[in-house]
């Protein structure tokens, strides 16, 4: 028996087919990929409020983003081809991936810089690195992909306070640059990875559940190698025992996390989405501050 196709059905067939390509090409990120090339060799010991230990917590976080961001990007690689039948997302996740690698580069550049004070940052890039490649390793797919979903929401929450207030305990312009546009940034993905998860898993109980077990696990591992990495930090620069600076850090966590727990544990509300707050507003002023506005927009602030 023939089961060969009509000629109208295979007009059909290339005529849907023809339709998703000009979608796809059609389609534009929501979010562009900027290059930057920041210079950080004339950056102070201590450009954070003058402060050791503050300077060592976000050199320390710091040295989280060059392996952290590649571990993000290959975890929605790894998947992308499943999305190819949306468009808008597959140019936002082509945009993401760029701004990513972006971020690896200048926070690499900075820890280069940051070797002049003898803190051998890079041993601590090594460590995020070995650690993210063993998870990828012995998670699945899915479970990478979470876990990025994660952490992204962990860094959108962080931000909205760099851009809000953060930023002006830094006394090095070059540095606050960095933090402010990779804050914008973060600003502007922050719904990527989470999208594409629900694209693929939907949002019912087999999705939420393992959401909210990676992201629990996700603020463990996060915490324990900031405290660490800022504890590295301050023993290298021979200020481990320099009681009133870790006292100014304390202050600081406490008041910080008094803001940032309530938006961690949105997270774990069943009908959570990271769209639920808009930064908006904020966003163009921070862009306004770093040059990044077109006139039009500059106009509008």
């Amino acid at each position: 028996m023939s089961h060969s196709v009509s000629v109208p059905a295979k007009k059909s067939i290339q005529t849907k087919i023809s339709r998703a390509k000009t979608k796809l090409a059609q389609a534009k990120p929501s979010f562009p990929v900027r290059r930057m090339d920041y210079e950080f060799a004339a950056m102070p010991r201590y450009w954070f409020a003058n402060e050791p230990s503050l300077t060592h917590l976000f050199t320390g976080m710091s040295t989280l983003f060059p392996e952290g961001e590649s571990y993000f990007v290959r975890s929605v690689r790894a998947l992308r081809k499943q999305i190819k039948d949306n468009p808008q997302l597959d140019k936002d996740i082509g945009a993401f991936i760029g701004q990513e690698a972006m971020h690896s580069k200048e926070h690499h550049a900075f820890h280069q810089s940051a070797e002049q004070f003898g803190l051998d940052p890079a041993s601590l890039e090594n460590a995020t690195g070995l650690i993210l490649k063993t998870l990828e390793k012995l998670l699945s797919k899915k479970a990478n992909l979470l876990l990025t979903v994660g952490l992204e929401h962990y860094t959108a929450v962080l931000v909205v306070t760099m851009m809000d207030s953060v930023n002006e305990l830094m006394t090095d312009d070059t540095v606050r640059n960095l933090w402010l546009w990779h804050s914008v940034e973060e600003t502007e993905h922050k719904a990527v990875a989470f999208d594409m998860y629900q694209h693929l898993y939907g949002s019912g109980l087999n999705a939420y559940l393992p959401r909210i077990m990676i992201f629990s696990f996700a603020l463990l591992m996060i915490t324990s190698m900031m405290i660490g990495y800022t504890t590295v930090l301050m023993k290298r620069d021979k200020q481990l025992l320099n009681l009133r600076s870790w006292k100014k850090l304390g202050q600081m966590m406490v008041s910080s996390h008094k803001i940032f727990i309530p938006k961690f544990l949105d997270y774990y509300r069943p009908d959570f989405h990271p769209n639920d707050t808009d930064e908006s507003e904020l966003v163009a002023k921070t862009k306004a501050k770093l040059g990044l506005l077109k006139p039009a927009d500059a106009l509008a602030c």
